[in-house]
């Protein structure tokens, strides 16, 4: 009872983070950049792969959420950036990320590394206003 509260409440969270990205009006490129990075980073600990999957480009989300909906017994335990390299003056970053996880039955803590780039797009559609991942999600081991 009290896991499915934390599920709905992370959630919620998140999901309210998402709308703020969406009033960017009031916040810098920076600060927006900074919130789109935690917020999926967030999303893939908590396995909320559809909220991360909107940090990406329409045409990546597919093979995304394909990769995460055929590992139902992976628990990640940590996601951490690595390494940022900013340019187009904020608008552009990109980004080392090292996510730890174990997939039952193994116990074993694994780690896996990956990069990604970010754009910022200001365009009319709401849908592409905010960062999106422009590369897509590697291989998965």
């Amino acid at each position: 009872m009290i896991l499915n509260f934390m599920k709905v409440l992370c959630s919620s969270a998140i999901l309210f983070s998402l709308l703020a990205c969406g009033s960017s009006f009031d916040k810098s490129v920076n600060a927006v950049g900074e919130m789109s990075r935690d917020d999926f980073m967030n999303a893939l600990r908590w396995k909320q792969y559809k909220v991360a999957a909107e940090f990406m480009l329409p045409e990546n989300r597919k093979d995304f959420l394909a990769t995460f909906n055929k590992l139902k017994d992976i628990h990640i335990t940590d996601v951490r950036l690595l390494d940022l390299q900013e340019t187009a003056e904020g608008r552009r970053f990109e980004t080392s990320i090292e996510m730890d996880y174990y997939l039952l039955p193994s116990v074993s803590v694994k780690t896996f590394n990956f990069d990604q780039d970010w754009v910022y797009f200001a365009g009319e559609g709401s849908s592409q206003k905010g960062f999106r991942i422009i590369t897509s999600f590697p291989d998965f081991p």
